[in-house]
């Protein structure tokens, strides 16, 4: 039986054409890829490479991403691998931002591109394209006597018994038409030249994915620094957010001094790139057959040990064979690093999440990270950060014991193109790379999709802002909640304390609402006297509108707790932060309710890009 992770539902038969790592295997027995790879009960179904899918149950096939995706997937891979490791090292809340220890590994000339660097500065591969090494073929051919410059062995015997050559017979002898004639041709086709067009081609694909991986570091980088330096269209909260995150991998000199490494790197990648690709429109390449191909291991001829030149073709082909050996992998071997990274890939989006769930932690500034989870109060409430297989899930339980899970993380680690997968819970995201596709206008994406990516500077954001609206939208539904069945004694000492924060509404029996915070010495008289009018129902309901209430006044911006409320009509408020300006305003019409932010500063648009996780999300039903 497989499981379906992003409709979270049960399937009896997997379709034709299967994603990797999106079903899970729960059944009785194990199953196995391919004939080389069990998969135990929980374990993911992903690829060996081969894309196909052979299976005790059936025959399917795998959907592969798009070859030209292959820089930015291994770029991902080796960003997630590196914060995974590093989270196994220690248990701290580190950046999620693309790690220094990447960027640095991506930033310098590799050693196959410093000597190749070094022989096109020198001109090994420009003299080998103009003077190549060549030998000469002999052909034999009947051809007219006017072609013939050198007869072919046993030209004359050919001519005897072949009288359809002869012009005419006399005398004196024959006179031929045709003859059996030998002509010579230069070859390029030797192995040597084989080995300089088949270079080429690899030093070709070699450096393109060079250049592309730079390339996408070099986005990255930029828009980092282009987040230090605006300071109109962002949010300064915003701003000082995502800046102290990267400042953990780099500070803005760093960023800079690192912009202007790649920069250089990635210069002379494309002169030696640009060298490459002359070389393949020279004589040379062009006369070599494309179909000619090189053997497993590298032939070590004279030619390659002793020329000059050719002799450098061979050490730059081993040079390349050992860079291209660090990556390769048998089936199995493959199976299990896919099933490494979609591990890796959970914890990083664990560690987004708890560092998305900061602001609500009694010591958000401890820093640690839980790879099994959290738990910490909310109001009268407790909300739970626990980790399930490959999942994550934001639980909210109250005095009551009953447990609502308010988010359902489902990390998928698909770099294929987006499909359609069915409907999903309103409580699910399905967390992916996403890779260049990330969206910056809007958090998520229609089909409950949010991009936890390295290179996303807004992954925490994205996390943060449905979080925030999961729980704001509890407090504003209940915000001015009556709490019924107020017993005579309690209603007697609203009406005497003269407390403006709560409203008595004067029914049979009566009802009360809480408008504002009130003080600690009122809320306890208020609550003791519902006590011991037998009306325990009543104090806690009272007790959890103030604590919801005390949490609605902590600003969403600056996290002051010292905000203003004021209710108004309607059952509306407004609350105004003394600290950092910012206004919010819920309004109530009918059964529906709007809620609003509006900052200090007034040119801040309303975008995602410009406020982060507080994005309005004004209808909330």
């Amino acid at each position: 039986m497989w499981f379906d992770r992003l409709i979270q539902k049960k399937v009896k038969e997997l379709p034709g054409l299967v994603e990797p790592g999106r079903f899970q295997w729960f059944g009785k027995s194990s199953e196995c890829l391919n004939g080389h790879s069990p998969i135990q009960a929980g374990g993911l179904l992903v690829g060996d490479g081969s894309g196909r899918c052979q299976l005790r149950s059936g025959s399917y096939s795998f959907i592969l991403p798009k070859k030209d995706k292959s820089t930015d997937i291994d770029l991902f891979n080796n960003a997630i691998i590196t914060i995974g490791k590093q989270l196994e090292e220690k248990n701290k809340l580190i950046s999620p931002i693309l790690p220094a220890a990447v960027v640095d590994s991506e930033s310098h000339l590799l050693p196959l591109e410093e000597l190749l660097e070094e022989t096109l500065d020198k001109g090994h591969l420009h003299q080998i394209s103009r003077n190549p090494r060549l030998d000469i073929r002999y052909d034999e051919e009947v051809t007219d006597v006017a072609r013939a410059k050198r007869l072919a062995r046993g030209a004359l015997v050919h001519l005897a018994s072949h009288s359809e050559c002869w012009q005419r017979q006399t005398l004196s002898g024959i006179v031929p038409k045709k003859v059996k004639a030998r002509f010579s041709e230069d070859d390029f086709n030797i192995y040597e030249n084989i080995v300089y067009a088949r270079l080429l081609d690899k030093l070709d694909r070699h450096l393109n994915k060079r250049i592309n991986t730079i390339e996408s570091l070099n986005d990255t980088l930029e828009q980092a620094l282009e987040i230090y330096t605006d300071s109109v269209t962002l949010h300064h909260k915003v701003q000082d957010k995502i800046c102290k995150l990267w400042g953990q991998t780099f500070d803005e000199d760093a960023t800079s001094a690192t912009l202007a490494l790649l920069v250089d790197t990635l210069n002379r990648l494309r002169d030696m790139h640009l060298c490459i690709r002359n070389l393949k429109q020279s004589s040379l390449y062009l006369l070599v057959a494309r179909n000619d191909q090189v053997g497993g291991a590298l032939h070590r001829t004279n030619i390659l040990n002793h020329d000059p030149h050719y002799r450098h073709l061979a050490i730059l082909w081993d040079e390349l064979t050992k860079h291209q050996q660090k990556s390769v992998r048998s089936s199995s071997e493959t199976f299990q690093y896919q099933k490494e990274l979609s591990e890796y890939y959970s914890r990083f989006s664990g560690l987004v999440l708890q560092h998305a769930i900061q602001r609500y932690l009694d010591e958000p500034d401890k820093g640690e990270y839980n790879p099994a989870g959290l738990s910490f109060d909310w109001t009268d409430k407790k909300l739970t950060i626990v980790k399930d297989k490959y999942d994550w899930k934001l639980d909210l339980s109250g005095p009551d014991c009953q447990v609502e899970t308010l988010l359902h993380l489902v990390p998928w680690l698909n770099f294929t193109e987006i499909r359609e997968h069915g409907a999903v819970s309103d409580n699910a995201l399905i967390a992916w790379p996403a890779l260049h596709k990330t969206i910056t206008d809007r958090p998520i994406s229609s089909n409950h999709r949010v991009a936890i990516s390295p290179m996303d500077l807004y992954c925490i954001e994205r996390l943060g802002w449905f979080i925030d609206k999961s729980l704001n939208q509890i407090l504003l539904k209940n915000y001015a909640a009556s709490v019924v069945k107020i017993p005579t004694a309690p209603a007697n000492w609203i009406k005497g304390s003269s407390v403006s924060s709560i409203q008595l509404i004067d029914s049979h029996p009566p009802e009360l609402k809480v408008l504002k915070d009130l003080s600690d010495v009122n809320l306890n008289s208020l609550i003791d006297c519902l006590k011991s009018s037998n009306a325990k129902v009543q104090a806690k309901a009272v007790e959890m509108r103030v604590m919801e209430i005390r949490a609605l006044r902590v600003c969403n911006v600056c996290e002051s707790k010292l905000s203003r409320l004021d209710s108004q009509k309607g059952d509306g408020f407004r609350i105004d932060c003394t600290e950092c300006g910012t206004q919010r305003y819920m309004r109530v019409d009918g059964d529906s309710r709007e809620f609003e932010i509006k900052f200090s500063n007034e040119s801040i648009s309303n975008s995602f890009s410009a406020t982060g996780r507080w994005y309005q999300y004004s209808n909330l039903g």
